[in-house]
């Protein structure tokens, strides 16, 4: 943090010679958001109500239970399946009380889509197991994954110099930075390139269009369709985001995905009701989340 102004002024530089503003302001605009690249923050644009689409369908999202990654100091775990990515013994039993959860609340999922990392796929299949019967309803997408940190994945905060811009993500909600190097896997030695959190919203932007169209054919007989997918902080902020319930910075106009403003561990949440959204006008729902 004390170096934060080293870091703007690599992000300035970085900035005007790594990205094309325009294409990506445009690309935000496109979501229904405002992203003042200067800073690299994102808000709700004027015209949010506008680009949403309406969701047929009641969507839960989980987050993964707790991880060696997530227990040590700041880890970008992003799209990586190591060892150190797997649920250990506190994720495990996160596990089962979020299935707990939703046994609660008798859901009858029409869908259950999960992440292909095994921190987020092993969490959901905590609750499929008890449901023997849903296990054809089980599908794994390849975007429901995390946000691409390349180089910084799974690599610890304090191993990166003071004056990275990487820092900027979580200091100031930062939604441009992202490395130059990809993320190598050790396993095979493929390599994956970084995105944005802006990147990373468009990919689950597309996953919302993909559910809605699936869900349109159940939305139109009648029946008020159920997703549940289990996934990431990131891609659970970006979904948060998309669908109306981002959180607003404390004192500021941009909206916040890392911290304190992301899901916590396997805890089910409803993003969005069909009952809700028959209930209210867009400006009154977006008011009041």
């Amino acid at each position: 943090a004390a170096a934060q102004p080293v870091q703007q002024e690599a992000y300035k530089q970085w900035l005007g010679a790594k990205v094309d503003v325009e294409a990506l302001t445009a690309k935000a605009a496109t979501l229904g958001l405002k992203l003042d690249a200067a800073n690299g923050q994102v808000s709700y644009a004027a015209d949010f109500e506008d680009k949403r689409v309406p969701l047929c369908f009641d969507f839960v999202y989980c987050r993964h239970g707790k991880t060696t990654g997530n227990t040590e100091p700041r880890v970008y775990q992003g799209y990586v399946d190591e060892p150190e990515n797997a649920l250990n013994e506190i994720g495990l039993g996160q596990a089962q009380e979020a299935a707990d959860k939703l046994d609660a609340l008798k859901l009858d999922p029409d869908l259950i889509v999960l992440s292909p990392l095994s921190r987020a796929a092993e969490t959901g299949l905590a609750y499929v197991r008890r449901h023997p019967e849903l296990e054809k309803r089980v599908e794994y997408w390849e975007d429901a994954a995390e946000m691409r940190f390349g180089a910084w994945d799974n690599v610890m905060v304090k191993d990166l110099e003071d004056e990275n811009i990487c820092h900027l993500f979580y200091l100031a909600q930062n939604a441009v930075v992202k490395p130059d190097a990809p993320y190598v896997r050790p396993s095979d030695g493929k390599s994956f390139e970084a995105e944005n959190f802006v990147e990373m919203a468009e990919r689950m932007k597309g996953v919302l269009d993909t559910l809605n169209a699936r869900m349109a054919s159940l939305a139109k007989d009648g029946k008020q369709p159920l997703v549940i997918m289990y996934g990431h902080s990131m891609a659970g902020a970006a979904l948060q985001i998309l669908t109306g319930n981002g959180n607003v910075v404390d004192g500021q106009s941009y909206l916040g995905f890392d911290g304190k403003y992301i899901l916590p561990n396997a805890q089910p949440v409803f993003l969005h009701k069909t009952s809700d959204s028959q209930q209210k006008s867009p400006k009154k729902q977006k008011t009041e989340k």
